[in-house]
């Protein structure tokens, strides 16, 4: 009994502590002070921003290095990778990102960009589904959850010019 009690209060800590189970916003907290992954992450967030690629790619693989569970990390690395034109390894950092947390709402819309960069409007629609779905779930209550979701925003617009750049495939349906 004792046994199962410290599993649950060590899950517990983990959800808490930003680990595996921890972020369900798709917003991943940075490592906490002290944790040798924190450098990297802040350093990556920076090139993030610049748009420095390679280097993103470069920490981000630091933090995962340390931090295996940090589906952010996993996520601005697949960015950086799609920015730099390989999408196979974008494609597969994205997974691992929604892998290790499901509702990651920046993962979704950048695999969604992604597809539509494939060319591969029926997936990045489902994606826009699921995106839908989470700021739905996380506006509960809040009024219009469209208005308060960036990341639905994001994708819906890139969803809405890539079929305005293809007559011909606009009339493949609606979006949610």
């Amino acid at each position: 009994m004792r046994l199962r009690h410290s599993i649950a209060l060590a899950l517990l800590w983990s959800m808490t502590a930003g680990g595996p189970a921890g972020a369900i916003t798709g917003d991943e907290a940075p490592p906490p002070p002290g944790d040798p992954a924190r450098e990297a992450y802040a350093a990556g967030l920076a090139a993030f921003e610049a748009g420095d690629w390679p280097v993103v790619i470069e920490r981000m693989a630091e933090v995962t290095e340390i931090r295996p569970w940090h589906a952010d990390a996993y996520n601005r690395a697949g960015f950086a990778y799609r920015k730099l034109g390989d999408y196979d390894r974008a494609l597969v950092l994205y997974d691992k990102a929604l892998a290790l947390d499901p509702h990651h709402r920046g993962a979704l819309e950048y695999l969604g960009e992604a597809y539509l960069e494939l060319d591969r409007p029926e997936d990045a629609r489902a994606l826009l589904g699921r995106l839908a779905t989470e700021c739905r779930r996380i506006a509960s209550g809040v009024g219009d959850w469209r208005a308060s979701c960036e990341e639905w925003q994001d994708l819906n617009a890139a969803y809405d010019a890539w079929h305005a750049a293809r007559p011909a495939a606009a009339s493949a349906g609606g979006k949610p």
